[in-house]
């Protein structure tokens, strides 16, 4: 029998499976910070009901969908990511269509065979991956998944040369607060645990002053920066030594970063901390080799943050997708 002819077995990753997960990772395409189990333990035990499934075909393992149950206890739903902002399958790279049409068929016959009411998938831009394609989204829709929704998440791209990069992205406006700042003497710190109690001024300001509870506390920052302090960092501008402006940023593979969250003070919203801490980042990320800089979602259907949106695009955002895609077992439920 072929390799294609082979059947793919899904199983549920069991307790000591997690070795063999991370190995697959390392050169898995379409992997993400999102599909690091050591990322996903920073929840609480109780919050989630954690599902990761394996794929292996003949016994070697060709996908990892990290995920979980939501719903009712008889018939609940996957739903990948749990806990993260992406998920879907990461693929071993010589996965080709068909064998992607397989992957899918395999996962609805278990879905089936465990009684699950549907499988949902919240999947990244194609710009994530190593090559980008719509192989995965192609393959959902070919066996009647749905998409049910779209984010739009401007994505700044990183060009390459020297330092400086922020001056052939950012608006001329945006260009000209960053030189004056560093006229001004601010700068900027990258760093991680040791930069927490600096970052949690801005961080506590911004989130009071938009009034609005934060998806982490300061302790699931700090936990995450002990747990993934190479692939966590803060960045902190400070003007005279105050903390003016923060970013915690997600490194999520060797091309993709992702600023999780933008924060500012606003004793000192003057101050053009916003700018320069992002045209910081995205000099710094350069030099690593990254190639794109996810600010994260502002709109979606219904909800379209117009002043989010123009100050993102500002910054030389570009508008990539986000998609939630949606397969029942029962049809008719549709």
């Amino acid at each position: 029998m072929s390799q294609s002819q082979n059947p793919i077995e899904i199983t549920l990753l069991e307790k000591g499976g997690e070795a063999e997960w991370a190995s697959f990772l390392e050169t898995a395409d379409r992997a993400t910070l999102f599909h690091d189990l050591r990322f996903l333990a920073y929840h609480p035990h109780s919050r989630f009901r954690f599902a990761h499934l394996m794929a292996r075909r003949g016994g070697k393992p060709i996908a990892v969908i990290p995920g979980g149950l939501v719903g009712a206890d008889d018939r609940p739903t996957f739903v990948s990511p749990l806990g993260a902002s992406v998920g879907g399958p990461a693929v071993s790279p010589d996965l080709n269509t068909d064998g992607l049409l397989r992957l899918v068929v395999a996962l609805q016959d278990h879905a089936r065979a465990q009684s699950w009411a549907g499988i949902e998938m919240v999947l990244p831009p194609p710009l994530y991956h190593a090559v980008p394609s719509d192989g995965v989204e192609f393959a959902l829709f070919f066996h009647g998944f749905h998409l049910v929704n779209r984010q739009l998440c401007p994505m700044i791209p990183i060009m390459t040369g020297e330092d400086g990069r922020y001056a052939h992205l950012f608006r001329s406006r945006f260009t000209s607060r960053v030189r004056a700042g560093l006229r001004d003497g601010v700068r900027v710190v990258r760093g991680g645990l040791d930069l927490l109690e600096d970052f949690l001024v801005v961080f506590d300001d911004t989130y009071r002053r938009h009034g609005v509870k934060a998806t982490h506390d300061a302790a699931e920052i700090a936990d995450l920066l002990r747990r993934l302090p190479e692939r966590v960092q803060l960045h902190v501008a400070f003007a005279n030594e105050i903390p003016v402006a923060g970013l915690l940023v997600f490194l999520l593979n060797s091309r993709v970063a992702y600023s999780f969250y933008i924060c500012t003070s606003t004793e000192h919203a003057r101050q053009p901390g916003g700018v320069v801490v992002f045209a910081s980042l995205i000099d710094s990320l350069g030099a690593a080799g990254y190639r794109w800089l996810d600010l994260g979602p502002t709109a979606r259907p219904g909800n379209f943050n117009t002043g989010v949106t123009q100050f993102k695009e500002g910054l030389g955002g570009i508008g990539h997708c986000r998609d939630r895609w949606l397969w029942l077992a029962d049809e008719s439920a549709l």
